[in-house]
């Protein structure tokens, strides 16, 4: 009971506030209406003739059209407001833009500068393969500055944009290729060194050429005769050393030749040296570079101190002068 009691009381004290507070705003707003209906007398007094002009304007009227001004001041304060924002925003993008354009241009120049960079590098590698007897097709798949007609063979309108964006295109491919370029070119040079390496390229023994490769006049026989090897003169005894690591695949000994060596080398090389002394290797004895074979000697059809020389490739016989000293590691 005390609960419910309780509850009925709190219920009209409130009731009694709400019909104070109704009754307070009805008397304040009795007061204000009044209050608007009183009259304000304006008078014009000219200082001529002329009548005097009265305006008669109500509280009421005055206290709306200051509040219209009041909300026109709020108004135009706000649009004044939002239209400095905007030009503060108009202001830092154009700042910004103007520092995007600053940094473009820096940037295109960068681009170019790498640009002529990597063509350099490109032709350079390009030209090294092909002189190294790479194949001319892989190099000519770069794509070698050829935008604008690409471009026009795309429909594509050509801009400052669009040419960038495919040098940069043509840069990357450029930088491939030259990577796979300089990977070939490794495997040439090491081919090359490896033919180099097993290619008859040093002087078999000190001396001078005594007869050279091809028709010479014999100082034994008198008559025209064809030379297929060299003949290098050289004091008795003088070391004969192998012109390119191999095999022994023949010695041996004749009247016309006396003592000889038969080397074969790598790639199809052969050597032969002939009018030795005396030798010092065995028949599939291998040699290195510059081992030892034999000694100068003379043969009994020809008692001149010298070595006969002779590279072939298969079958043929070639001028061992143009491989001596021509060719280094």
């Amino acid at each position: 009971m005390e609960v419910k009691q309780r509850l009925h009381l709190i219920f009209y004290r409130l009731r009694y506030k709400v019909q104070e507070w109704k009754l307070k705003l009805s008397q304040r707003y009795e007061d204000l209406d009044k209050k608007g209906r009183e009259k304000l007398t304006i008078m014009v007094i000219p200082h001529t003739d002329r009548r005097t002009i009265n305006f008669v304007i109500s509280y009421k009227s005055i206290s709306i059209f200051i509040g219209i001004m009041v909300v026109l001041l709020v108004i135009s304060a706000v649009n004044v407001l939002s239209h400095s924002g905007s030009i503060h925003q108009l202001t830092e993008l154009n700042l910004t833009n103007k520092d995007f354009i600053r940094q473009s241009s820096k940037m295109k120049e960068e681009v170019n500068s790498l640009h002529e960079t990597i063509q350099y590098y490109y032709e350079r590698i390009s030209n090294l393969y092909i002189k190294l007897g790479g194949d001319p097709s892989r190099v000519s798949k770069g794509m070698g500055g050829q935008a604008g007609q690409f471009l026009a063979l795309q429909g594509t309108p050509q801009t400052d944009i669009t040419d960038e964006s495919f040098r940069i295109k043509e840069d990357i491919h450029n930088l491939k290729l030259s990577s796979e370029l300089s990977e070939e070119i490794i495997k040439l040079i090491k081919k090359r060194k490896s033919i180099i390496k097993n290619t008859p390229s040093i002087w078999p023994t000190k001396g001078y050429v005594l007869f050279p490769y091809g028709k010479y006049i014999s100082p034994i026989t008198g008559k025209e005769e064809y030379n297929r090897g060299l003949d290098i003169g050289s004091f008795p005894g003088a070391e004969v050393i192998a012109t390119a690591p191999g095999l022994v695949f023949d010695t041996g000994y004749s009247p016309a030749t006396g003592y000889y060596v038969k080397i074969s080398h790598r790639f199809g090389w052969k050597t032969i040296y002939s009018n030795l002394d005396r030798i010092r290797v065995k028949k599939n004895e291998k040699l290195s570079k510059g081992d030892i074979l034999g000694y100068v000697g003379k043969s009994p059809e020809n008692p001149i101190y010298h070595l006969h020389y002779e590279v072939h490739v298969g079958t043929q016989a070639l001028n061992p002068f143009s491989f001596l000293n021509q060719i280094q590691e």
